[in-house]
C-alpha cells in the first residue's frame, strides 16, 4: 500500500511538473529530466513521429553521449514497434536482446537494461519514451505499469503545450497578415511587392524559402518572379507548369508536399534534395478568383502544416493577388498618361 502511495504522490508531483509548461521544447527537456529521476534510471530519450507517421525523430534526451543517440535510426526495432502499438517493453539485457538492435553501442555506452513505454498523443500513439539504466534491472510489471502511466501523463503535456504554440502562432500569423497587408498596399512598384512577400514569409512561418511564380500574357506560362533563401541552381533546375501540384494549385486548391525528395506531386525530386529541401506547401494567387500564378513556401526539413499555416499562406497569397492587381493596372495607367501604350509583358491580370 505504501509503494502505490509513492507511485501516486510521484506521478502527481511528474505531471504537475511537466503540465504547468505550455514551451514545448521545455516541457521535452521536463520529461526526459524528470522522469528518469522518478523512475530511478540513469537516462531517457523522447522520440515522436514525423508528419508522415512513418518515422521517429528524436526530440529530447538526458544522460546519453552524442555518439549513442546519433548511433542509426530506431523505427524497426521489435521493441519500437510493440511500443508504437500501445505496449511498454522492457528488456532486461540490452547487449544481447534481439529485440533491440545496437548491442556493440550499449556496451560501449554501459546501458544494461531498457524500458520503453508509448506516448500517446490525442488518443493515438505519437512516440516513445525510452528510459536506459547502466545496472541490470528487472522492471516488475506494477513499474512498467506506473511508467505506461508516466507516459500517458507526457502526452497530454505534449498535447497541451501542441495546443498552446498553435494558438500562439495564429496570433502571430493575425499580427503578421494585417503588417504586410500594410507594406504590400504601400507601393505601386511590382518587384518591391513580391520581394517584400518572399522575404517575409520565411521569417513569420519559420521556413527555409519562399517563391513567387506569375503567369506571363506572352507564353501563358509561370516565370519565377521573386525567391528568397534558395541557390541559383535550385531555382534554374527547369519549369514548373508540367507538375501535377502546379495543376491543382492553377485550379485554385493549396496544395500540401509532405516530402519533396519523392512526392508525386513534384518532378525535381534529386534537385530538392541536394537543395535540402523537405516540405512545400503551394499556393494559388489570384484576382478576381482567377489563377494568376502560385507561392511556395519550402521547409528544411519534413513539416506538417496545420490549417492556419495554410489559411495564413492563402490570406497572404489573396492580399499579393489585389497588390499585384494594383500595380499592374498603375503601371498601365502611367503608360497611357506618358503615351507609351502598347502591350504588356507582364502577369496575366483581368483589369
Amino acid at each position: 500500500m505504501n509503494r502505490e502511495k509513492t507511485y501516486l504522490q510521484l506521478l502527481l508531483d511528474l505531471t504537475k511538473a511537466i503540465t504547468s509548461n505550455l514551451n514545448l521544447n521545455e516541457v521535452f527537456e521536463l520529461i526526459v529530466h524528470k522522469v528518469p529521476e522518478v523512475v530511478g534510471v540513469d537516462a531517457a530519450t523522447l522520440r515522436l513521429l514525423d508528419p508522415s507517421g512513418k518515422k521517429l525523430v528524436l526530440q529530447a534526451a538526458s544522460g546519453l553521449s552524442e555518439a549513442y543517440l546519433s548511433r542509426g535510426p530506431v523505427d524497426a526495432e521489435e521493441s519500437v514497434l510493440k511500443a508504437l502499438a500501445g505496449t511498454p517493453i522492457a528488456i532486461y539485457d540490452a547487449a544481447s536482446d534481439p529485440r533491440y538492435h545496437y548491442h556493440d553501442a550499449a556496451r560501449e555506452e554501459g546501458i544494461k537494461s531498457i524500458l520503453v513505454a508509448p506516448v500517446a498523443i490525442r488518443g493515438q500513439v505519437g512516440g516513445i519514451l525510452r528510459l536506459l539504466a547502466r545496472t541490470p534491472r528487472a522492471f516488475e510489471p506494477r513499474e512498467m505499469e506506473f511508467v505506461a502511466a508516466l507516459a500517458e501523463h507526457c502526452g497530454i503535456a505534449i498535447e497541451n503545450a501542441r495546443a498552446y504554440q498553435e494558438q500562439s502562432r495564429q496570433i502571430g500569423y493575425f499580427k503578421a497578415l494585417a503588417e504586410i497587408g500594410k507594406a504590400i498596399n504601400s507601393t505601386h512598384e511590382l518587384d518591391a511587392i513580391l520581394n517584400l512577400i518572399v522575404r517575409r514569409m520565411p521569417e513569420v512561418m519559420k521556413l527555409k524559402a519562399c517563391t513567387i511564380r506569375l503567369i506571363e500574357s506572352a507564353k501563358g506560362r509561370l516565370q519565377l518572379k521573386a525567391a528568397h533563401g534558395l541557390s541559383r541552381a535550385y531555382l534554374e533546375r527547369g519549369a514548373l507548369d508540367e507538375e501535377l501540384a502546379t495543376h491543382y494549385i492553377l485550379q485554385g486548391e493549396p496544395v500540401v508536399i509532405p516530402d519533396a525528395t519523392v512526392d508525386i506531386h513534384t518532378i525535381y525530386h534529386k534537385e530538392a534534395a541536394a537543395e535540402g529541401v523537405g516540405s512545400i506547401l503551394a499556393v494559388p494567387i489570384t484576382v478576381q478568383e482567377e489563377p494568376i500564378g502560385m507561392m511556395r513556401l519550402l521547409t528544411t526539413g519534413v513539416r506538417y502544416f496545420s490549417a492556419a499555416d495554410i489559411n495564413f499562406a492563402m490570406a497572404v497569397a489573396e492580399q499579393g493577388g489585389i497588390a499585384i492587381q494594383n500595380a499592374v493596372n498603375y503601371q498601365k495607367l502611367q503608360d497611357m498618361l506618358s503615351g507609351v501604350g502598347g502591350k504588356t509583358t507582364g502577369p496575366l491580370v483581368k483589369g
